[in-house]
């Protein structure tokens, strides 16, 4: 790459409130940060999933008449049914992806719910040797 184009976009930057800025032409690419930039959040490993809402609609515990609300730190089994979301059209049932112990229901009976929004998080349970 030109190392007056490099220069002349480093002054350029300097002149905007911008923290960042990326440049990319013809296989060419350029990435600058000024010290506001943002730095990249910590990575830490987490052993808990999240079980997310299929769909915007309504959340249930249970279909109706069936037992209902788990309670923090239960034992559940990959498969397990977790609840559902009730849309317009279509209910979507929602599922335990692997066994493990529940934490956290994010969202009561009844309450309306966002697609993608955490409903619950498992924490996968040790391999049994």
């Amino acid at each position: 790459m030109d190392t007056k184009l490099i220069q002349e976009v480093t002054d350029w930057l300097r002149t905007t409130d911008l923290a960042e800025f990326c440049y990319e032409k013809n296989g060419d690419s350029l990435e600058i940060k000024t010290r506001e930039a943002l730095p990249e959040p910590a990575r830490f490993p987490c052993s808990l999933t999240p079980v997310c809402s299929p769909a915007i609609g309504i959340y249930h515990v249970a279909e109706k008449g069936k037992n209902g609300p788990f309670a923090d730190g239960q034992k559940i089994a990959e498969g397990a049914p977790l609840g559902l979301v009730e849309t317009a059209s279509k209910t979507h049932f929602i599922t335990a992806p692997h066994a493990g112990k529940l934490h956290v229901a994010a969202a009561e009976d009844g309450t309306a719910v966002e697609y993608g929004q955490p409903l619950f998080f498992i924490e996968k349970a040790e391999p049994v040797a």
